[in-house]
């Protein structure tokens, strides 16, 4: 049974585990991000079908993890684990067989399920396996392994497309799930939920924990922008003859490991309000400066701050959240927390879409700024300290 990480201690095997896990389950996921739209209008499908793929998973992750939540606290992380590595090896096999959009945008239904399983136990189980004064740092290292897949994985996915094409594409994305799955599979969990366990308050009830739902709030401001800078940052970089639209990934991408990697540390040191309050503000100079943007440098300043504020606000809020539950409740308040800030993301996407038709891009981007300032109004106005529940295992 793996032990958890005593402080100046080396972290258990399943800690770095999960990790490497993680690493190819999100790679696995940015393998198609170039392709992906071709694949669609190969299918017969146009711009409408291409936004509705890539709404449909978060979608579906919406309205599936309230009811993974409580069930990850009941049976087990690792087994949700599994679930989402196997359901993403699986989708992209399936893709090689559908021949119209239908069935394709069907099959993309798998995705959010996968997403949902696997972010959610993932974040818990690395919580579980940390001490309490070292979560933040746990949490934090955790993240900056959803971002290391981007500095390589869509470039040999669009390799293998252009070389290959689509089928060997689609294996290649399912092999690198399948590496994940494999990593899981030799994975003990902490003490006390390696088995199932009699679980804690539902989704709901541990939505309602002012902790929890001061948190979710708090994330929409940074998921409104990052929303809104995922759907419309392209077509405005092309509007100003900007020509550094991918660059701005790779600086995002840059920037989220860079603070991830120091902030959860940090929180764990100075208090989890000392990297969130920053993050936040930074979150709407981001969204407000990539309105400004004129040139490629100050797109990718947008960019790096984009990814700086998410590294600072997600390890923040995760580690706050972690303090605030017991261990039997930390699904359910995961589940909330990655619900609303999926929400949040569609509304960034969604939402600001009809007024980028309206009055352009630009204004999307003041507005996801604005409501950057209201989530940090709210989060100073309604937000105190909160008491840590330790969990005892």
């Amino acid at each position: 049974m793996a032990r958890k990480a005593a402080p100046g201690r080396r972290w258990p095997l399943a800690f770095y585990l999960a990790l490497a896990a993680n690493l190819f389950f999100f790679a696995s996921f940015q393998w198609s991000y170039v392709t992906l739209p071709g694949f669609i209008q190969e299918l017969g499908g146009g711009a409408a079908e291409i936004g509705l793929a890539f709404g449909l998973s978060t979608l579906s992750a919406v309205v599936l993890r309230p009811f993974i939540g409580p069930l990850i606290d009941r049976w087990g992380r690792k087994q949700a684990l599994l679930v989402g590595s196997f359901l993403f090896a699986l989708e992209p096999v399936l893709y090689t067989l559908v021949g119209s959009i239908g069935l394709f945008l069907a099959v993309r239904l798998i995705r959010g399920l996968a997403i949902a399983a696997f972010t959610t136990a993932y974040t818990t189980l690395v919580a579980d396996l940390a001490p309490a004064e070292r979560r933040g740092e746990a949490v934090g290292l955790a993240g900056v392994t959803n971002n290391v897949g981007m500095l390589f994985a869509p470039a040999l996915g669009a390799a293998m497309q252009v070389r290959w094409g689509y089928t060997p594409h689609f294996w290649g994305a399912a092999a690198l799930a399948l590496v994940s799955f494999a990593l899981v599979l030799p994975l003990k969990e902490a003490r006390g939920f390696s088995q199932a366990v009699p679980a804690g308050p539902g989704f709901w009830s541990v939505g309602r924990l002012r902790p929890v739902w001061l948190a979710s709030f708090a994330g929409t401001g940074l998921a409104v922008g990052y929303g809104a800078a995922l759907s419309f940052m392209p077509p405005f970089a092309t509007e100003r003859g900007l020509g550094a639209a991918g660059g701005y990934f790779t600086a995002f991408a840059l920037a989220v490991m860079a603070s991830q990697a120091t902030a959860g540390w940090l929180s764990d040191r100075l208090g989890r309000r000392a990297v969130v309050l920053p993050g936040m503000v930074v979150a709407g100079l981001a969204s407000a400066g990539l309105a400004m943007a004129w040139t490629d440098l100050a797109l990718l300043a947008a960019g790096a701050g984009l990814g700086l504020s998410w590294g600072l606000v997600r390890a923040g809020l995760d580690a706050s959240l972690v303090d605030s539950v017991p261990g039997a409740s930390r699904g359910a308040a995961f589940a909330f927390l990655y619900t609303c800030f999926d929400a949040g993301i569609g509304a960034g996407s969604y939402g600001l879409g009809l007024l980028a038709e309206a009055e352009g891009y630009a204004a999307a981007f003041y507005a996801a700024g604005a409501w950057a300032a209201v989530a940090l109004a709210g989060y100073l106005a309604w937000g105190r300290r909160p008491g840590t529940v330790r969990d005892g295992a």
